[in-house]
């Protein structure tokens, strides 16, 4: 009898094991957020800051536009459970120059809340 029961329960985790393991999956969305770097010089500056963040763990896409005077918009796509948006910040400020590797001139140019009014 015991072993009845024993190859029952192991049936009944085989067959739900997968459900929640795929269940689990699609809860773990990549995040994509749009982050404006300041302080790019020259068209050379975006494919600098995109190598250093794809090589980061966590990191699946990153996109950027033009440089328009000296910010560009860029698009990251990652895993929230295996980095942090403070860490992507801290990777593009920590980056060094295209031109000069002894300097790191790139900013994350945040928005700034709104202040609240007060009544």
């Amino acid at each position: 009898m015991k072993s009845v029961l024993f190859f029952l329960f192991a049936i009944v985790c085989f067959v739900v094991t997968p459900r929640v393991a795929s269940a689990q999956s699609n809860n773990n969305e990549p995040k994509k957020v749009e982050i404006n770097i300041t302080n790019l010089t020259c068209d050379g500056d975006m494919p600098t800051i995109k190598k250093q963040l794809v090589n980061l763990d966590g990191i699946e896409a990153v996109e950027f536009t033009k440089r328009k005077s000296n910010i560009s918009k860029f698009t990251v796509q990652f895993d929230e459970t295996v980095i942090s948006l403070e860490q992507i910040y801290k990777a593009i400020e920590t980056t060094p120059g295209c031109d000069d590797k002894s300097t790191t001139p790139y900013r994350v140019k945040q928005n700034k809340s709104p202040k609240s009014k007060q009544a």
